[in-house]
């Protein structure tokens, strides 16, 4: 007889913490797959990732393969990470998922620093049935973005912190061990029961509201509100974690434009987004109307810029699986949208924010350049030299 749903965070905790116990981390995928981030790992190197791992029978090869390849696994393989027991719980848990003699992940399990983090499979079709969660938009894993906010965050004792559009839980999570609560908010109902999961996984108290971005937390203000919206500048309504409006920024804009009523004096707000600009725009153009009842500074970081080729041809990659013909149909489509809304660049930005005097935004380069030595400093030391954190 199945197990109760009760015992699914156990068994979840008992396989992450195996898991760890064999080197599943962030350092297990730069020198194994040779991905920064587990995003890293996409469509058009996913096969080369595989075969670096392929013919490895170590542990942690096999944890690879499993959580961050979405491969299937010989139960015998398997058990050289996990061991059989707790494989079966993990089956019960609907976790795993066994064909035969051979089982794959029905979620993804990403490394970031210390957590361990489920999200929804990015080269497999969603599984609805997955941990027992509700149906709804796919639940991104943390991609490089999320992680350069996490990284940037300095995180203070005793803070009450706000974390909108929080998906996985990734940003919450990461300041759960030294905030004195943090609250999530999803509108989706699958995304708010993934952050509960992911908090339970990792022992750490979260609460999580689904509601859309302040409605949940209506008159109430915090120390800290994080974000990492959608952004997509979107040709048709997508998955809530994907789309961001005509130009990308509708929900971005009412992060910021929410930051006076919910941050208390001397409170701060981070939020990493994409920005679609027009021509005969500055990204200052664009960021400034949305603060002006903002009753303190903003920092707009530009961590990269892009052209909207550059948009369209990572926008278009799942045409991929149609063949070549049928990606550049959709590349092409993508850029004819892009040129009907006048984009001409499309810029990674993360926005500092501190609820004090003197007001204004000021727009600061930031640019990544790390070849061949890094010559430039990452956004959070960019952040302690704009910001006074």
């Amino acid at each position: 007889m199945a197990r109760a749903p009760r015992d699914r965070p156990a068994a979840l905790r008992a396989a992450a913490a195996a898991l760890r116990q064999v080197g599943y981390a962030p350092v297990a995928l730069r020198e194994r797959l040779g991905a920064r981030y587990p995003d890293d790992i996409g469509l058009l190197n996913r096969a080369a990732a595989i075969e670096r791992v392929r013919a490895a029978r170590d542990p942690l090869a096999t944890a690879l393969r499993l959580c961050a390849l979405e491969q299937e696994e010989d139960a015998s393989a398997l058990a050289r990470a996990l061991p059989a027991a707790l494989v079966r719980d993990c089956v019960q848990a609907r976790w795993l998922a066994r064909r035969g003699p051979r089982l794959r992940a029905r979620l993804r399990l990403d490394p970031h620093a210390d957590l361990l983090l489920l999200a929804d499979l990015r080269f497999r079709p969603t599984d609805d049935a997955a941990l027992g969660l509700p149906r709804g938009d796919m639940v991104y894993p943390p991609g490089s973005d999320s992680i350069m906010l996490a990284d940037a965050v300095a995180a203070r004792d005793g803070e009450r912190v706000l974390d909108l559009c929080t998906g996985s839980g990734i940003q919450a999570l990461s300041v759960a061990g030294r905030a004195q609560s943090v609250l999530a908010v999803d509108i989706g109902p699958r995304a708010a029961a993934m952050a509960r999961a992911n908090a339970a996984l990792n022992g750490l108290a979260l609460e999580v509201r689904e509601g859309d971005l302040y409605a949940p937390v209506r008159g109430e203000r915090f120390d800290l509100i994080l974000a990492n919206p959608p952004f997509v500048p979107a040709r048709m309504r997508g998955p809530a974690y994907h789309s961001g409006g005509p130009r990308g920024d509708r929900v971005l804009r009412r992060v910021v434009e929410g930051w006076d009523a919910h941050l208390r004096d001397g409170g701060r707000a981070l939020a990493i987004s994409h920005l679609a600009v027009r021509r005969g725009e500055t990204i200052a153009d664009a960021v400034r109307p949305w603060a002006k009842r903002f009753a303190g500074r903003v920092v707009v970081l530009v961590l990269e810029t892009g052209t909207p080729v550059d948009l369209a041809a990572a926008q278009s990659l799942f045409a991929l699986d149609d063949g070549f013909a049928a990606y550049q149909r959709e590349v092409r489509d993508w850029v004819a949208y892009l040129e009907r809304q006048r984009i001409e660049q499309v810029a990674l930005l993360l926005l500092a924010a501190e609820r004090s005097a003197p007001a204004g935004v000021e727009v600061v380069e930031a640019f990544q350049r790390v070849l061949p030595i890094p010559l430039s400093h990452p956004p959070e030391t960019v952040l302690k030299q704009h910001m006074r954190w």
